[in-house]
């Protein structure tokens, strides 16, 4: 009984050190500002790997928004494990923000409580967005709200400039 306790801890510890250094090793963008054609053709490049089904679902859902459209900031988030493609997002106050996330691995969801804005929670090759008003200035936690997801690093910050 005692072996079997000792090999299960063992392979817990190996699984969690796995899954924090990869965790790590994903952390590369550090601030991204708004620009749709890198962004989409991103979007592109990580459908294809899903494969031909992803691309067929990849579009996003067009919606009627008030502010002209150079007015409006486009992000797209990809969510993968415990990941967000973007660790950082930048925007002015006043600005119409709309985040286009594609899920890339799981269930994932974009939150960020502060603005009320939260796209649906969608499965692998799924889209949902969200568009809001940054309506208040300073430095905002986004997360994934699907089970301890946030917990486990699945975070982001909104930085709203005056």
């Amino acid at each position: 009984m005692k072996k079997t306790i000792t090999i299960i801890v063992v392979i817990l510890a190996v699984w969690f050190g796995y899954m924090t250094v990869r965790g790590l090793s994903n952390d590369s963008d550090d601030a991204i500002l708004p620009n749709s054609e890198r962004m989409n053709n991103q979007m592109s490049d990580d459908a294809d790997v899903i494969g031909d089904m992803a691309q067929e679902q990849n579009s996003m859902p067009e919606f009627q928004v008030d502010a002209p459209e150079d007015q409006q900031k486009n992000f797209d988030v990809i969510g993968t494990n415990f990941n967000f493609s973007l660790k950082e997002i930048r925007v002015k106050k006043g600005d119409t923000v709309r985040v286009n996330l594609l899920s890339n691995e799981g269930f994932h969801d974009w939150v960020v409580d502060e603005f009320d804005a939260s796209t649906e929670r969608v499965g692998q090759a799924q889209t949902s967005s969200v568009i809001f008003v940054a309506d208040k200035a300073g430095e905002f936690e986004y997360y994934c709200s699907v089970g301890n997801h946030r917990m486990l690093g699945m975070i982001g910050k909104l930085v709203v400039e005056e």
